[in-house]
């Protein structure tokens, strides 16, 4: 083809040397030599210009490519490509089989029965006495006797000799199994070319199954995804479309989930849930002031229907130097839940029910345009960008009882200049300046002047290394944000009750307005260095700084909410990112190292507003305390002198100070993460581990299971006897009186664990977050195919696999009712699991 061009080119050659010549003649023959009747993009060369030039121009631009057609135009060479037509098809189904199992339970006691001491001795009680501790005598001490009993098959307990000689039986009273999941996709993608133009076309539809790791509760997912892309000559013109749908038995906002684990765990071991929840018309439970969970369950209308939609519309168009972008989105959430508890649950003797119906809508409008301009050839660039964004948003909660409505319009727009510096070999640089401007209908402020300026340097085969590359990057940025009002504060209420009041938790109130605050004002400073060399070894390590104005929370105060500008920190921090590939002929292997660690410090507080809860009870809880970090955790600690010696009452136990502290920080020191990777042939594996240092938690689930003589620590600590606290007695004088934990002769009020109330002094059940997982381990194994289809990719995998921790309740990284920002406290946080699945993928 180049031969042909060449001669073809033969007469232009000559003619071009005269440059009186405006209109050289090729002969026809040859222009008939080539013919498609596809269309062709044309091209026109000045035919003035010397033979050299139009010859490496027209080499550069056509190698290997067809062309239709050669002439002369208006003196410029025409040059018309070919451009054939093609259609492609294809496609991939994925297809997911995983079994899940609970990681590890708080530590439990199953030796002694529901009671209490009496006159001296430790008494069974049962249900019908509506006893709660589990401070009885041990199971091993007693046995059935054989007496018709409604919540005992086998009767009554008695002591041992005077019953049926059937042994006591201690009851697994689990709720937990091993959960399953099966999903599958398809997606089919046709990509059609013509006359220079392409169309892309794209479908995917999904639905999942899974039976969860709770009894009689399932999750069922289905979605269906659309795309359309069209490539019309300066023009790309995509649109897209999705669905998805979820329906759960519980959705949990409520924490009806964690209400039936922590009825679970504090049934005594005397007592057999799943003998039947229901006496009558009235709830079989071991006492009535708690639950069957099999009734919780089972009696109930709780559903989960969660529908959302979205749409989006791109027209661009791209020219030599401008380029114009306009994108429309619409995103529609709607949530149906049915919320509550049946007659006889208790503290709801009449029962509760809500429906809820929250509604969001947000439209947004994308503009953007860009402008490019060059000095000196390719060396020196500048580039004029505008970017607008308007945004629409309604949310609407509607209780039946209540309708909460919110609306926001906001405009946002972004002008940048950016200048840069290429050398294309040693060295290049940039420089942006940029200001945005912000405005809403429901800040009390809006700002036209938010500044920011950014640059960064380049250098390649520095030190006169070949390969290594060096490039600093610095910015320093200004922006306004708000809460988005689709956020419910409604779990916030949580906050309004002590953590014994949790079982009458049952969030039906919002926040009333997203009117009259200030926006939340961002000045951010980021450095990064990023050090390469030959593509196998890279160094990334980057330093934040982010100082937080007018930062927005929820106020609970008489059984409403308000948000307020309440306070301002500091966050900052370091990422460092390590990463190395090695490439030996069949064996590829790649492995990252990263560390991450950062400080939030609280550094002003809005009078009257120093310890106010973001999550957690109204006595122990996550709050907003000044020069802490943002979020540490609050409570009641022990008693202590001016040299914080514990100072001991005149009975031989701990003091108590009833104020609240900061007792703990779950910012952890640190947080690192390796991943690792090796591929031979066909095969591949990889693993993922995490390593957080630091952190502590406040384990209020072993507090209450100790209250009520369920844990493991009240069974093989209630025998102590003749036990000095550390410290002094309140005249200063060295304590030296023996108490015991648990004295039969003394009310059950009065020992060790009990006397303190139903947390604990929660100072005493601070824990330490660290911990060393496993995130995952994969195996692959890849088959190529030639024909129909092109691979087959098969995928063994476990998730969450092992986990080191020394904290002794359940996965520190578990949420309180699986709330936003409630990590740190544990108040029967529902257990982490470890999935273990297979994938087959087709790629056709």
């Amino acid at each position: 083809m180049k031969t042909l061009l060449i001669l073809l080119l033969l007469p232009v050659a000559a003619a071009s040397q005269n440059p009186k010549v405006v209109t050289p003649v090729i002969s026809g023959d040859y222009l008939s030599l080539i013919n498609d009747s596809s269309y062709a993009r044309t091209f026109f060369f000045d035919t003035t210009k010397k033979t050299k030039n139009a010859f490496l121009l027209l080499d550069k631009q056509y190698y290997g490519f067809p062309i239709r057609k050669i002439g002369i135009k208006k003196g410029y060479l025409d040059i018309q490509r070919s451009y054939p037509k093609m259609l492609s098809i294809s496609g991939t189904y994925n297809s997911t089989i995983e079994l899940k199992t609970i990681n590890q339970l708080p530590a439990s006691q199953d030796q002694y029965v529901q009671g209490r001491s009496m006159n001296g001795n430790l008494v069974w009680h049962g249900a019908e006495t509506n006893e709660m501790f589990s401070y009885g005598p041990g199971i091993n001490t007693l046995e059935f006797d054989g007496s018709s009993y409604v919540y005992d098959i086998n009767g009554r307990l008695v002591p041992l000799g005077s019953g049926n000689g059937q042994n006591a039986k201690a009851y697994n009273n689990n709720i937990f199994r091993t959960a399953n999941l099966f999903s599958q996709s398809l997606t089919m993608q046709g990509r059609y070319q013509a006359k220079g133009n392409q169309y892309l076309t794209r479908i995917k539809l999904g639905q999942s199954n899974e039976n969860t790791f709770i009894k009689d509760n399932r999750n069922a997912a289905h979605n269906f995804s659309g795309f359309f892309e069209a490539t019309i000559k300066n023009y790309i013109l995509s649109a897209s479309y999705g669905s998805n749908t979820n329906k759960f038995s519980n959705s949990n906002r409520n924490g009806s989930l964690n209400r039936v684990y922590q009825n679970s765990i504090l049934t005594p071991i005397s007592f057999d849930n799943t003998q039947g929840y229901t006496i009558g018309a009235m709830q079989r439970s071991y006492s009535n002031e708690a639950d069957n969970p099999y009734f919780l369950l089972a009696q109930n209308e709780n559903s989960f229907d969660q529908t959302h939609k979205t749409g989006n519309l791109v027209l661009e168009k791209k020219l030599s130097k401008i380029k114009f972008k306009v994108a429309q989105s619409i995103d529609n959430v709607r949530e149906d839940n049915n919320e509550g508890y049946a007659p006889g649950t208790a503290f709801f003797p009449n029962g509760i029910f809500t429906n809820r119906i929250k509604k969001d809508a947000h439209y947004i409008l994308n503009a953007n345009a860009s402008i490019e301009t060059k000095y000196g050839g390719y060396t020196l660039r500048s580039n004029i960008m505008a970017n607008y964004i308007y945004g629409n948003a309604h949310s609407s909660i509607d209780y039946q009882t209540y309708l909460y409505k919110y609306q926001r319009s906001t405009n946002d727009l972004e002008i940048n200049y950016l200048t840069t510096y290429d050398e294309r070999s040693d060295i290049s640089g940039g420089l942006r300046l940029s200001n945005k401007f912000y405005a809403s209908n429901t800040s009390l402020k809006n700002d036209f002047f938010l500044p920011g300026v950014s640059a960064y340097i380049s250098f390649n085969d520095i030190f006169n290394a070949n390969g290594l590359a060096l490039k600093l990057i610095s910015n320093l940025n200004n922006f306004n944000s708000e809460s988005p009002i689709s956020t419910s504060y409604s779990q916030n209420s949580l906050t309004g009750l002590t953590a014994e009041q949790a079982f009458q938790y049952f969030p039906v109130t919002e926040v009333n307005s997203f009117k009259n605050v200030f926006p939340i004002r961002h000045k951010e400073w980021t450095a990064r260095v990023e050090l390469n060399y030959k593509y196998k070894l890279s160094l990334q390590a980057e330093f934040f700084d982010r100082k937080i104005s007018d930062d927005i929370f929820p106020v609970y105060n008489n059984g409403s909410f308000e948000l307020k500008n309440i306070a301002d920190h500091r966050n900052s921090g370091a990422e460092l990112i390590l990463s190395y590939n090695s490439y030996a002929k069949e064996i590829t292997t790649s492995h990252s190292l990263s560390f991450f660690a950062y400080k939030d410090i609280v550094t002003d507080v809005q009078d009257g507003y120093n310890f106010t809860p973001i999550a957690g009870f109204s006595n122990i809880n996550k709050a907003i305390v000044k020069d802490e970090p943002l979020g540490v955790i609050t409570g009641n600690k022990f008693l202590r002198d001016e040299y914080n010696r514990m100072i001991i009452g005149a009975n031989g136990f701990p003091l108590v100070d009833p104020n609240l502290s900061v007792i703990g920080n779950p910012t952890p020191d640190f947080v690192m993460k390796m991943s690792n990777s090796i591929s031979w042939k066909r095969v591949s594996l990889n693993l993922d581990w995490e390593w957080k240092k630091g952190g502590e938690i406040w384990n209020g689930t072993q507090a209450v299971l100790d209250y009520y003589g369920r844990s493991a620590t009240t069974a093989q600590l209630r025998n102590t006897t003749g036990y000095v606290f550390d410290g002094v007695l309140e005249d200063g004088h060295a304590n030296g009186n023996p108490v015991d934990f648990y004295d039969p002769n003394l009310p059950i009020e009065e020992n060790r664990w009990v006397r303190y109330g139903y947390t604990g002094v929660a100072e005493e059940y601070i824990q330490k977050g660290d911990h060393i997982r496993i995130n995952n381990l994969g195996f692959n194994y890849k088959l190529s195919f030639k024909r129909y289809i092109q691979s087959i990719s098969l995928t063994a995998y476990a998730d969450n696999l092992l986990l080191w921790k020394a904290y002794k309740g359940t996965d520190p990284n578990q949420l309180l009712h699986e709330q936003a920002n409630s990590n740190g406290l544990d108040f029967f946080n529902l257990p982490s699991v470890k999935s273990f699945g297979f994938t087959a993928s087709i790629q056709f």
